[in-house]
């Protein structure tokens, strides 16, 4: 009896494991390819061409919360709560509102982003870059309602074909577009939006059963995802900002090694949420026992092996920035190498929130990311001015301890609440 328990117990522990592996893999391998595919791009793009995809590519983090108004959360959270027959007609709804949300949301964020355009004199063209990017993130919706849904089913090969899928083919038309027909950063560009759109096609074939719109639904899901939307626009403007920033200092050039070096210091992100993700369930499960020496230990283990990952990339960052960008934009190394230590620092932030969210003080995490970003911006133009390009990449880096050093007041203002939830729970 007790035999066959174990045996059981270990099956599943497997299973989960393998689905793991492939959620996992989906994403390493992707990066790989990304990597590996550098430095064919870099022989066919020029520095303008990094700063265009680049600035265009920052405002994702923007927009992307204000064109799903993150009602996908509200499946996610939903899916367990719901009797099953309930859940496609959950599905089919979300669906419905992430396309026609999604299509009035873009004629307002483009009206917006051109007006920000005259008015911050931007000198990087609008058309046709802005489009390319709205339709992307718009198209990227209905795939990210696809991956998540395959996850939520534990179809964990689904998602890892769906996922590779959009890798390869941006892949293939980024060689048809940037290598062959020469067409830069609006062939790159190009090359995400129609991945996107193929995706989104397939996506909405395999998970929409009928079209059907539930007001019920809607005004649930909008009501539940609109505080994370804005959580996540206000995030943004702590996270987001680096090249907004240094687009008015009129150096392409510069821009563009800047750019390089974001997106390679971006690599560690990948390593950083997977290493976050594996310690979650015992952050939760010290928060409920108000275990403080725990939650300590393993802040401290994670921070010190991304220290580790961080100086060995520092170490190799010159080297790797050559052979990445074919010998033409080695000098983004040092802008990588600063930025890369922003992993540690999101790492910091990231568990304040989550502290301050499991500890139920989920208002007193939205107030402490507001001030947070308020001081983010003044502290990102007052680097800017004194030390440019720069001073910007360590603004990146600086940043998201606002949210940890405000955190760490509001907990010892909270100490007493705190202290009497756990005298009450023993």
């Amino acid at each position: 009896m007790m035999a066959s328990w174990i045996i059981n117990r270990l099956k599943g522990y497997s299973v989960q494991m393998k689905n793991l592996s492939w959620f996992l893999a989906a994403s390493i391998i992707s990066a790989i390819i990304g990597i590996a595919f550098n430095p064919f791009l870099a022989k066919n793009l020029s520095a303008l061409d990094y700063s265009i995809i680049g600035y265009f590519g920052s405002f994702g983090g923007l927009f992307t919360p204000i064109l799903n108004f993150s009602v996908i959360s509200y499946y996610v959270k939903s899916y367990f709560q719901i009797a099953e027959e309930k859940r496609q007609e959950v599905c089919d709804t979300i669906l419905v509102t992430l396309f026609f949300w999604g299509m009035l949301s873009s004629i307002f964020i483009l009206a917006g982003f051109y007006a920000y355009f005259q008015v911050q004199h931007v000198e990087l063209p609008f058309a046709p870059y802005a489009f390319l990017l709205i339709v992307q993130l718009f198209g990227n919706n209905f795939a990210l309602f696809y991956q998540v849904n395959c996850r939520m089913k534990r179809q964990a090969k689904k998602y890892f074909w769906v996922v590779l899928a959009l890798s390869l083919i941006t892949l293939v038309l980024s060689v048809v577009f940037v290598i062959l027909i020469k067409w830069g950063a609006f062939g790159r560009m190009l090359s995400g939006t129609a991945a996107s759109l193929v995706l989104a096609s397939y996506s909405v074939k395999k998970v929409m059963r009928k079209f059907r719109f539930s007001k019920e639904i809607f005004k649930e899901a909008f009501r539940f995802g609109w505080p994370i939307s804005v959580a996540g626009i206000i995030q943004y403007f702590i996270l987001g900002l680096g090249l907004i920033m240094v687009e008015p200092l009129g150096d392409t050039a510069t821009m563009g090694l800047f750019a390089i070096g974001v997106s390679f210091a971006g690599y560690l992100n990948i390593f950083y949420t997977s290493l976050a993700q594996t310690f979650e369930p015992d952050m939760y499960k010290a928060v409920a026992e108000y275990d403080y020496q725990r939650i300590l230990k393993i802040t401290l283990l994670i921070v010190g092996i991304l220290s580790l990952v961080v100086l060995t990339f520092c170490i190799f960052a010159k080297p790797v920035t050559a052979f990445l960008t074919a010998g033409r934009y080695t000098e983004a190394f040092r802008f990588a190498q600063i930025i890369s230590i922003g992993t540690i620092t999101t790492y910091l932030m990231s568990t304040m929130k989550m502290l301050l969210n499991a500890f139920d003080f989920s208002k007193g995490c939205l107030v402490n990311q507001i001030i947070a970003a308020l001081l983010s911006v003044a502290f990102y133009v007052l680097m800017r001015e004194y030390f440019g390009f720069y001073g910007v990449a360590w603004a990146n880096v600086i940043t998201p301890l606002f949210v940890v050093l405000i955190g760490l007041v509001q907990f010892v203002m909270l100490r007493p609440v705190i202290r009497k939830r756990r005298i009450d729970s023993v």
